[in-house]
């Protein structure tokens, strides 16, 4: 019993230090370029999808102007998501 109770007076405590990590200079930078690679792949979708919105809105093909307009929201929400990960993340781990 008092093995019990000496393990429930026990607290973990994380504080991550990327200072202390090896290697971490170089995750954080493959972490950048993909980055990168993802908003430029973002920019892309939007600009197809309102080409996409163009050409069906001109040819009168509504399933195909709604598809484009989709993309385009869809790219902007995946770049908002991007830019924002490192606060949700951060918000999230200081809730814990």
């Amino acid at each position: 019993m008092r093995l019990l109770i000496a393990a429930s007076s026990f607290t973990f405590k994380v504080a991550p230090d990327p200072g202390q990590a090896p290697g971490a200079t170089g995750i954080q930078s493959a972490i950048n370029v993909i980055a990168v690679y993802a908003l430029l792949a973002c920019l892309a979708g939007f600009l197809l999808g309102g080409a996409v919105w163009a050409v069906g809105g001109r040819v009168g093909n509504e399933h195909t102007a709604v598809g484009g307009k989709i993309g385009m929201a869809v790219a902007v929400g995946v770049a908002f998501l991007i830019g924002a990960a490192a606060a949700i993340l951060q918000f999230a781990y200081g809730l814990g």
